[in-house]
């Protein structure tokens, strides 16, 4: 028998528990190499190991144990090759999916490090801002709390449903025609596909101006000496992001591209 190796030895070589190893002999995904007929004791071959391994790689990327069973052919031999090559897809769809929250995140701290010299400011000021990729609904200039909270939702589900990553800036665009205001819309910043038509919001030095949320001027009157009588631009009130958190104190910021700006 020394070419076995007992169930417990393979147990305590990859830190599972013996039952574990009876379940997947049950399933028949890893049936023993040998079994002693008079007390029934199991024994594993070196070779063994290695499929005991992939089997809890594949568990390790989701891959239900009763699925498993769909590996083993009509004569009861695990098609090892098949498993190998499902659990590689699945491996570099998980790789993908880590590398897409990496880049989302990696994009909503740059927003967070961009606003951090910003944040507090009192008065008009002027600083850059990257192009932003939105997605809108038509709301109010400025809607109730419930009713933005329901808006914001449904930004989130429609971009779960385009399949956009998010970068969780949102706020309100108003647009503005002759210097008089003409709709809205709520927007969520979004990351989406290079190949995606989608709107967006210009680079460029923007003229803003801060407010606590439960203030929330309008914002033509905040921009009204800018916009003048023929002013026709797009005024963004959009929630910054401080590096810590508060619900009851986020601050808005008002934003106006300064072409937009009358002369």
């Amino acid at each position: 028998m020394k070419q076995f190796l007992s169930i417990g030895e393979v147990a305590k070589a990859r830190n599972v528990n013996v039952q574990s190893l009876r379940y997947y002999e049950k399933l028949g995904i890893l049936i023993p190499a040998y079994t002693n007929p008079q007390n029934g004791y199991r024994y594993y071959t070196l070779e063994q190991i290695m499929i005991l391994d992939t089997i809890l790689l594949c568990i390790d990327l989701g891959i239900p144990l009763k699925e498993l069973i769909n590996y083993v052919d009509d004569n009861g031999q695990l098609q090892f090759e098949r498993l190998l090559e499902d659990g590689q897809r699945l491996a570099k769809e998980k790789i993908q999916k880590i590398q897409e929250n990496l880049h989302s995140i990696d994009h909503t701290l740059q927003h967070v490090h961009a606003q951090k010299a910003f944040l507090g400011q009192t008065g008009y000021y002027t600083r850059p801002i990257v192009s932003r990729y939105v997605i809108t609904v038509p709301c109010e200039q400025i809607p109730e709390p419930k009713t933005y909270e329901k808006s914001l939702s449904s930004l989130f589900d429609l971009a779960h449903k385009k399949d956009f990553r998010v970068s969780f800036t949102h706020g309100i665009l108003s647009n503005y025609h002759d210097g008089h205001y003409v709709d809205s819309h709520m927007f969520l910043e979004v990351l989406p596909k290079i190949s995606t038509q989608i709107e967006s919001f210009p680079a460029g030095n923007y003229l803003c101006f801060q407010e606590k949320r439960e203030i929330h001027s309008d914002p033509g009157e905040i921009f009204a000496a800018q916009l003048g009588k023929n002013g026709n631009a797009q005024i963004i009130v959009s929630s910054m992001s401080p590096s810590s958190y508060k619900y009851d104190e986020v601050i808005l910021e008002f934003q106006l591209l300064e072409k937009h700006c009358e002369q």
